[in-house]
């Protein structure tokens, strides 16, 4: 399982740790078998703890495109926001911005046996645009 992230994707996020807008927000894209390609972010501070409904709603507006969330926010506490049954099989980049290093993105698929949990994925830029 990997996670793609692309140039325009990847850029807008640059922007956001630069700007320090430090927002968590939805990341709209598409599957290939186990594969998620991120496309576009779209910040909403609110992403993390939405309800199913507001979920539901989001997702219509970008044509079932959300394919997962991110967040700037370091705690693991952060994450189990994101617990809940309709975020299962999405994925959630976990960003960190580093003057030395750039843009750090750590990628999870969230999953549910018994209990949630994030499994570590691979993350993989695109670099055409």
């Amino acid at each position: 399982m990997d996670v793609y992230l692309g140039c325009e994707a990847r850029k807008y996020l640059e922007g956001l740790a630069l700007s320090r807008s430090y927002l968590d927000g939805i990341l709209i894209g598409h599957k290939r078998g186990f594969e998620h390609y991120i496309e576009r972010v779209f910040p909403f501070h609110k992403a993390l703890s939405m309800t199913e409904e507001s979920f539901t709603e989001i997702n219509r507006h970008f044509d079932d495109k959300v394919v997962g969330f991110y967040t700037f926010s370091p705690e693991e506490k952060s994450a189990e926001r994101i617990f809940v049954p309709f975020a299962v099989g999405k994925v959630l980049l976990r960003i960190s911005a580093n003057r030395k290093k750039g843009l750090l993105v750590h990628s999870f698929f969230i999953d549910y046996d018994d209990t949630f949990s994030l499994r570590s994925i691979d993350t993989h830029t695109i670099n055409r645009e």
